[in-house]
């Protein structure tokens, strides 16, 4: 079973986010195999995409119907690029529903670029590839083809680039602040209640358990249904 792009014709991708990926994939990666990679892409090529941290990776079969393994590497982020990415994606509690729900806000990335931070690749040191075909130094046409792949799969699921990142949306949600609760000796019930609340404090958070009703008193009716629905469908 192969991929079928939905563009058959002129640039891959709509949304901002897969033209950006696909406009810097293209700029670190050249242009050299770019019109084979869609050619392949759109004739069904590829025969399956499975995104992980930090890979993209695909058969893609050759016109001789042999087949090979391409891959794309987009680093997962280090520490400080994760802790920057999360402090700018918490103050923005509709930021989960809205990557569910399948867009990316570009502003998110404006306000990124004062840590030089982005989901999408920024350099040649931050993309890179691999093929079977041993193609050296490529890119080959399959790892191209492979790309445009990914692109229409981004422009549906801007999720993908987090995945690649190393992130989770269950991140993306600020924890609750800890309730201030009254201690000492004389309230010896206050203190057992505070124990036995300890365990659920720390629990980590779970989007499918999470009563709507409590969430939407964080981030609002409207983007709570959104989340909850989104976790709670059948795989």
């Amino acid at each position: 079973m192969s991929i079928a792009l939905r563009s058959r014709r002129g640039a891959i991708g709509t949304s901002w986010h897969a033209i950006a990926l696909r406009d810097a994939a293209e700029r670190l990666l050249g242009p050299a195999r770019v019109g084979r990679g869609k050619a392949d892409a759109r004739a069904g090529r590829v025969q399956w995409l499975d995104v992980d941290t930090g890979t993209a990776r695909g058969d893609v079969r050759d016109a001789d119907g042999e087949l090979y393994q391409a891959r794309l590497e987009l680093p997962a982020f280090r520490q400080d690029d994760r802790r920057a990415f999360l402090q700018v994606a918490r103050a923005h509690p509709e930021l989960p529903a809205r990557l569910a729900a399948g867009e990316y806000p570009q502003q998110i990335e404006i306000e990124l670029a004062a840590s030089m931070v982005s989901l999408l690749p920024r350099d040649g040191a931050e993309l890179s590839h691999d093929c079977s075909c041993l193609d050296w130094p490529g890119p080959c046409r399959h790892v191209m083809a492979l790309l445009y792949v990914l692109v229409e799969a981004v422009d549906d699921r801007p999720l993908l680039l987090l995945t690649l990142r190393g992130l989770t949306l269950e991140e993306l949600v600020a924890p609750a602040a800890p309730r201030d609760r009254e201690s000492g000796p004389e309230n010896a019930a206050g203190a057992r209640d505070t124990a036995a609340e300890a365990p659920a404090a720390s629990a980590a958070f779970d989007p499918a358990r999470t009563d709507p009703a409590r969430l939407a008193d964080v981030v609002g009716e409207e983007v709570a249904a959104v989340i909850h629905s989104f976790y709670t469908r059948p795989s």
